[in-house]
């Protein structure tokens, strides 16, 4: 049977439209990367409503919400949307607990005027690594949800902590992208992309991964190849019915995982 796809000028016209839009849409992706990725909200991070009783701290051009509430201590690292303010309700649970917390913002987030990016937010997580070796914590939790979770591993790559607690995580940025660009060359396009298995292959403290199973954002696939890749002998994976990935904290099920997690090693 005769080829006859290209025969005509409409069809290599069709082909020729078809390849400036694949390129047009790549170089789009590749040069706006991190604009996709970070999307912060620019509320002002001094005026936070929800942490008017935390310290706004500066620590090396990092700032965080610090509140020192007894020996132990509960890092998080927030998503990529909206800004650390949000996740005030977090820290509330964190503090009922008994621990101290260290929310720390991004740099280009809340009313941050430079951009955001992989660097700037390991460079983050540098400073927060920097803070907690100045204060005497006898433990430390690493907790992050969703991008969050690659500040926390790289976190985690630099100093150990005691226990992790992770929502929504991935194994790596490129699994990710790769379920949704998948047509495009991602392991050349994607610049200093965490990969969160190979930041965490030593870790083995206490662990705990929850995800929703309906997280059409970060599937709950690579949660799960994210937690077979950790070493630890005391983890656990807590799947979350009929969740999604926004929606996660509005089923009850997140929170008694989460108070779990956090009562035993509670006082």
């Amino acid at each position: 049977m005769k080829f006859l796809f290209l025969n005509t000028k409409r069809d290599r016209t069709a082909l020729l439209v078809f390849l400036l839009f694949y390129f047009c849409f790549g170089t789009f992706l590749y040069f706006f990367q991190e604009k996709i990725i970070y999307q912060p909200y620019p509320q002002d991070f001094a005026s936070c409503q929800g942490f008017l009783s935390a310290e706004k701290t500066d620590y090396n051009g990092t700032r965080m919400y610090f509140k020192n509430n007894g020996p132990k201590a509960v890092v998080f690292y927030h998503g990529n949307a909206g800004s650390a303010c949000d996740r005030s309700y977090l820290a509330d649970i964190f503090e009922n607990f008994g621990y101290s917390f260290i929310v720390p913002e991004y740099a280009g987030y809340s009313n941050d005027d430079t951009k955001p990016s992989n660097e700037s937010v390991k460079k983050d997580a540098e400073h927060v690594v920097g803070f907690l070796s100045e204060h005497d914590f006898s433990e430390i939790i690493v907790a992050a949800e969703s991008i969050g979770t690659g500040a926390g591993s790289y976190h985690v790559s630099l100093d150990k902590p005691d226990k992790l607690l992770f929502i929504s995580p991935f194994s790596s940025l490129l699994d990710v992208a790769g379920t949704k660009f998948w047509f495009y060359p991602l392991s050349l396009m994607l610049d200093n992309a965490f990969v969160n298995a190979d930041l965490l292959k030593n870790f083995d403290g206490k662990t705990m991964l929850i995800h929703g199973d309906k997280d059409d954002i970060i599937p709950i696939k690579f949660g799960k190849k994210l937690f077979e890749k950790i070493n630890s002998k005391n983890k656990e994976f807590v799947i979350i019915k009929g969740a999604g990935h926004n929606d996660i904290f509005t089923f009850q099920e997140s929170y008694e995982a989460l108070y779990g997690f956090l009562k035993a090693g509670a006082k």
